[in-house]
C-alpha cells in the first residue's frame, strides 16, 4: 500500500445517503457526505469522518493493514438528515449527525474545579515546563497555586496536584484520568484538542444490547489502552493524526522511487499529511470470553501491525554504564565478562562515546549556530577516549565482533538546520539517516534513541521549540516518532547492507527508545501512540525502581501490546551491597529484556558470593533462550507477552489477585513474584497462587491454588513456582557465554505432568537465527493411565537433535520404564538435592541436576540423535 489507489465505485441515491460498495476494497461501505460505515469484520467496525481529501483508502502510520479484512456485508435500514441505522448479521450501528457546537472563546478560563484521588493516563505538559521538571511550580506550591496559574495561561487546559510532594503539573493537554490516592486533577481533564465532528455513534447487539457509544467521535482515545480480560465488550481506538508513511519512512527516498512520488510530496519525503482528521475511529468488539478477547487482540496487530520478531541475541543479557570509558578500560571489562564465564551479548557505550566531556549542552536556541554544538551532530567522537574512532576507523567495532558481541551508542538527537527543520523535510532526513548509517556502517549495530533529555527531537510536523522533546501534534508526542525513526533506519540500512562487515549478524532491525512520555514510577499509567509497538524494543526511562520495573513489565503486555518493556536493570543509583542487585538481577533474567544500565552494576563489583548468584540467574537465562525465541515468535504470531499478567490467563480471579502486576507468568509455566524489598536480607511479600498446582522453585513443595499466601525469601531467591499441572519448559543444558554459541542438537524438556487425567500441553519449538523452522512438541495424560507420551514432530528444517525428557515426580511417585520410538530405554531416577546442600540449590540447572530439596524424584530418559519424529512414553506409579 505504498501508494494510493482510487478504487472505482458503483454508487446509487438513498435519501440524503450514498451507498457504495468501493470494487476491490474489503467490505461493503455506507458514505454520507461526512461519514463513511466499514464493516471490517463481525467484530471490527470503522467510522471514519470525511477528510480534507476525502475518504481515506491508504494505509496510514497507524493502520497499515486494512486490506486483509474480507468484509461483511452493511445494510442500511433506515435514514433522515441526522441519524441513520445500518446493520450486519452481528451488529447494528447508529449514526447521530449533529450540527457542529460553537466554537469556545479562545484564552484562559477557569480551571479550579477538582477531583480528588485521581491522576492522569497521557498527556503533554505545556511547553514552558520541561518534561522532566518535578513540579511546574516552585516548591511548596499549594493546590490553589496549581488551578490558579493554570487559569491564568492559556496554553493550560488542565493541571495535576501532588499533595504531599507539594508538586504542581500544568498541562497542555491529557487523554483521560485514572482513580490514584494521593493526587488531585481539574481543569478539562478530557483535553487533547479537538474539534467536535458532530457525529456521535453507538454499535448494539441485533436484540439491542449496547456494546459501544460515544457522544462525538472525536472523543476515542488516541493513545492504545486495551481492557483488560473480559472486563468490556468493546473497545474503540481512532487513527490520529492520520497521515500516509511511504515504506522508507524517515530515510530518504530511494533514487528509483523519486520519479514515482507525488511532487507535492517531495518537500515532506514521501509523506502525507493533507487528509488528517480527528475522529477516524475502530470499534472493536471483545466478547464475553477469554478467546473472543484474544481474537479481538489478533485483529488489532492485523490492523496496526504486529510486534516483529527480535534478534536471537537481544534476549541474552545487554551491558551499559554511564562512564566516560577508555578504549583499554572497556576491552578490559568486556574480556572481564568472558573470564568469569558471565553470559553477556551486547556490550555498549552510554552518551560518552561523543566528544562531550561535560555532558551534552542543554541550553540551546533554534536557529542560533552558536547554540549547535558539533556534540549535537555525529562526526564528533571522542577520539581521546577510543583513539579507534578517528579518521572513520572501525577498530573498536571489529575487536567487539572478534568477543562476538554487538553493540549500539547513546543518542540525544537536537533537529537539523540549527534545530529549525521539521522531521520529514529533506535536511532533516538527510542529516539524520547520514549521522546515524554513518556509525551503522561503521560497525554499530543499532542505535539508542534517549529522549530523556534537555533537547531532542520533536514529532512531525511541528516545530521544534529548543526545549525537551518539543510540543506535541494533534496529540501524538515523539516517543513514537522517536521508536519509529531509529527502528526504521536501522532497517533500511540492514536490508540495503546485508552483509554488515564490522559487526556480528544483526539478524534483525532493533532500537532501543523510551515506552512513554514520563519516567515510570509506582502506580504511574501512561499509554502511547497505537503504532509504537512495532517499533522494539522499549525501556521505562531514569530513575525507576524495581517495584515500577515489574508493573510497566507487565502491564505493558496487557494494555499496551508491548512484550519487550523493560527497565535499566539494576537502577540508576549503586546499591550499599550486592543483595539490592541480586533483587534487580532475578527479575530481569525472568524478564523480557536482561539490560544491565545505570551505575556501577558489574556482577564483580561487589563480592564474590554476589557475583556467583548473579551468574547463576544469567546461566539460567541462557538456558530458557529456545524459549524466548519462541515466546517471541508467539508475540509476533498471537500478541502474547513473554510476561504474562495472570488473568490473561484466570480472568475470571481477577478481584481475587489475577490483576496484579506485582506478579507474573514467566514464558506460561512459570509463576515469578519480584521482591523489591531490599533493606534486609530476608523480606516476604504476599503473593496470590493461580489454580492448579505449583511446585516452589527452590523448596520443591507443592502448594494448590487460588489462593494468597505469604512467602520470605533472602536476597539470593526471587520467589518462582512452577506449573505442577502440565508445565513443559524446553531448556538447553548447555547454555554458553553468547546466544549465537548455543548447540541445539540437543535439547531438555523439564516436564511437571499430570498424571492420571486428561491432560495436553503442546508447545512450538522455533529454530535458531531466523530459519522460520518448527518443531511441534505435546506431553499427554489420560485420566485411566498412568502414562506419560512425549510426541515429537520432526524439524521443519530436518534437523537432527537428541532430546532429554525431564519428568519432575510428586514425591512418592516413581518410573518404573520408558519407551523412545517403541524401544525400551533407561530411565535415570534422579534424588532430591539433600538438604545439607539446599543453600547451593538452583532450579532449570538441566540435564543431569537434582531437583530441589523437598520435591519428588527426576526421571531423566535420553532419546538419541535422529531427524524422525519421535514418541517417548514414561509409565509412572505410585508407591
Amino acid at each position: 500500500e505504498l501508494y494510493s489507489r482510487r478504487m472505482p465505485l458503483l454508487t446509487w441515491l438513498v435519501g440524503c445517503w450514498v451507498v457504495a460498495n468501493a470494487v476491490g476494497q474489503p467490505s461493503s461501505v455506507i458514505v454520507d457526505d461526512r461519514v463513511r460505515v466499514t464493516a471490517l469484520s463481525d467484530t471490527l467496525v470503522r467510522i471514519e469522518p470525511k477528510g480534507p481529501r476525502g475518504f481515506e483508502d491508504r494505509a496510514t502510520f497507524m493502520v497499515v493493514n486494512r486490506t486483509s479484512f474480507s468484509g461483511v456485508p452493511l445494510t442500511l435500514k433506515s435514514s433522515s438528515p441526522t441519524s441513520a441505522i445500518l446493520t450486519t448479521s452481528a451488529y447494528t450501528i447508529t449514526l447521530n449527525m449533529s450540527s457542529l457546537p460553537p466554537t469556545p472563546p479562545p484564552g484562559p478560563r477557569p480551571m479550579c474545579n477538582a477531583t480528588p484521588n485521581t491522576d492522569a493516563t497521557a498527556g503533554q505538559r505545556i511547553p514552558t515546563c520541561s518534561s522532566h521538571a518535578a513540579s511546574c511550580l516552585a516548591s511548596g506550591a499549594t493546590q490553589s497555586d496549581c488551578c490558579n496559574n493554570c487559569s491564568s495561561i492559556a496554553d493550560c487546559k488542565a493541571w495535576i496536584y501532588s499533595p504531599s510532594q507539594s508538586a504542581c503539573w500544568l498541562m497542555a493537554n491529557v487523554d483521560s484520568t485514572v482513580t490514584k490516592a494521593g493526587r488531585v486533577t481539574g481543569g478539562d481533564t478530557n483535553s487533547n484538542p479537538s474539534t467536535p465532528s458532530g457525529i456521535g455513534a453507538s454499535i448494539t447487539t441485533p436484540t439491542g444490547q449496547l456494546l459501544w457509544s460515544a457522544s462525538d467521535i472525536t472523543k476515542v482515545g488516541q493513545n492504545l489502552d486495551w481492557p483488560s480480560p473480559t472486563t468490556a465488550v468493546a473497545y474503540a481506538l481512532k487513527d490520529y493524526p492520520r497521515f500516509f508513511a511511504p515504506e522508507w519512512g524517515p530515510t530518504p527516498i530511494p533514487a528509483d522511487q523519486q520519479s514515482k512520488v507525488d511532487p507535492a510530496l517531495l518537500p515532506t519525503n514521501g509523506f502525507d499529511y493533507r487528509n488528517n482528521v480527528d475522529g477516524d475511529t475502530y470499534v472493536f468488539l471483545l466478547g464475553s470470553t477469554l478467546d473472543s478477547w484474544f481474537d479481538a487482540r489478533r485483529e488489532l496487530v492485523t490492523l496496526a501491525g504486529p510486534t516483529p520478531v527480535i534478534p536471537d541475541w537481544a534476549f541474552g543479557t545487554w551491558f551499559t554504564f554511564w562512564h566516560a570509558y577508555t578504549e583499554d578500560e572497556a576491552k578490559g571489562e568486556v574480556t572481564r565478562w568472558n573470564s568469569d564465564k558471565l553470559p553477556l551479548d551486547v556490550w555498549a557505550l552510554d552518551m560518552n562515546w561523543r566528544n562531550s566531556p561535560h555532558g551534552h549542552q542543554k541550553n540551546v536556541t533554534p536557529g542560533n549556530p552558536a547554540g549547535f554544538a558539533p556534540q549535537h551532530c555525529y562526526d564528533s567522537p571522542n577520539t581521546e577516549l577510543f583513539p579507534d574512532f578517528a579518521n572513520l576507523g572501525t577498530g573498536w567495532f571489529d575487536w567487539l565482533k572478534s568477543m562476538k558481541l554487538r553493540t549500539y551508542f547513546n543518542d540525544h538527537p537536537f533537529p537539523a538546520d540549527n534545530g529549525t527543520a521539521l522531521q520529514t523535510t529533506p535536511d532533516e532526513v538527510t542529516f539524520r539517516h547520514d549521522g546515524l548509517t554513518k556509525w551503522l556502517a561503521r560497525g554499530l549495530t543499532y542505535w539508542w534513541f534517549d529522549a530523556n533529555w534537555g533537547f531532542s527531537i520533536p514529532p512531525p510536523n511541528v516545530k521544534y521549540g529548543g526545549k525537551s522533546d518539543g510540543d506535541a501534534w494533534d496529540g501524538m508526542d515523539n516517543r513514537v516518532w522517536g521508536s519509529y525513526l531509529y527502528y526504521t533506519t536501522n532497517r533500511v540500512f540492514n536490508e540495503n547492507n546485508p552483509n554488515r562487515e564490522h559487526t556480528m549478524p544483526p539478524q534483525a532491525p532493533l532500537a532501543l527508545t523510551k515506552y512513554a512520555a514520563g519516567n515510570m514510577h509506582p502506580g504511574f499509567v501512561q499509554h502511547q501512540h497505537p503504532a509504537q509497538h512495532r517499533y522494539p524494543v522499549w525501556w521505562t526511562g531514569d530513575g525507576v525502581d524495581l517495584e515500577a520495573s515489574v508493573e510497566s513489565m507487565v502491564d505493558s503486555g496487557v494494555y499496551d501490546f508491548k512484550p519487550y518493556v523493560h527497565s535499566d536493570c539494576g537502577g540508576d543509583y549503586r546499591p550499599e551491597d550486592g543483595g539490592d542487585l541480586l533483587r534487580w538481577t532475578a527479575h530481569c533474567a525472568f524478564g523480557s529484556i536482561l539490560r544491565f544500565h545505570g551505575a556501577a552494576h558489574q556482577p564483580w563489583s561487589y563480592d564474590t558470593h554476589t557475583e556467583d548468584v548473579i551468574r547463576e540467574y544469567l546461566t539460567m537465562r541462557y538456558t530458557h533462550i529456545p524459549m524466548l525465541i519462541s515466546a517471541g515468535q508467539n508475540a509476533l504470531d498471537a500478541s502474547f507477552p513473554i510476561v504474562a499478567r495472570c488473568d490473561m490467563y484466570w480472568p475470571e480471579h481477577a478481584a481475587d489477585g489475577a490483576n496484579s502486576n506485582h506478579q507474573y507468568i514467566y514464558l506460561n509455566d512459570t509463576l515469578v513474584a519480584p521482591i523489591w524489598n531490599s533493606s534486609t536480607n530476608i523480606s516476604s511479600r504476599q503473593v496470590w497462587i493461580p489454580p492448579g498446582s505449583w511446585t516452589d522453585a527452590w523448596s520443591g513443595q507443592t502448594i494448590t491454588g487460588p489462593q494468597n499466601v505469604s512467602i520470605s525469601q533472602p536476597f539470593e531467591r526471587q520467589p518462582m513456582w512452577h506449573r505442577a499441572t502440565g508445565g513443559l519448559s524446553i531448556i538447553t543444558s548447555s547454555p554458553g557465554l553468547r546466544v549465537d554459541d548455543q548447540d541445539w542438537t540437543e535439547l531438555t524438556f523439564e516436564a511437571f505432568p499430570t498424571s492420571g487425567s486428561d491432560a495436553q500441553t503442546n508447545r512450538v519449538l522455533h529454530a535458531q537465527a531466523f530459519a522460520k523452522a518448527r518443531t511441534f512438541i505435546s506431553m499427554r495424560t489420560s485420566a485411566d493411565s498412568q502414562e506419560v507420551h512425549f510426541d515429537i514432530s520432526a524439524a521443519e528444517d530436518g534437523m537432527a537433535r537428541a532430546w532429554v525428557v525431564r519428568v519432575h515426580l510428586q514425591p512418592g511417585e516413581s518410573a518404573t520404564s520408558a519407551m523412545v520410538d517403541g524401544t525400551l530405554a533407561d530411565v535415570t531416577m534422579i534424588a532430591p538435592t539433600p538438604a545439607e546442600h539446599a543453600h547451593l540449590y538452583f532450579p532449570f540447572r538441566g540435564k543431569g541436576a537434582a531437583p530441589a530439596p523437598l520435591a519428588g524424584h527426576i526421571a531423566e530418559v535420553h532419546a538419541p540423535v535422529s531427524e524422525h519424529a519421535r514418541t517417548i512414553v514414561l509409565d509412572l506409579v505410585r508407591a
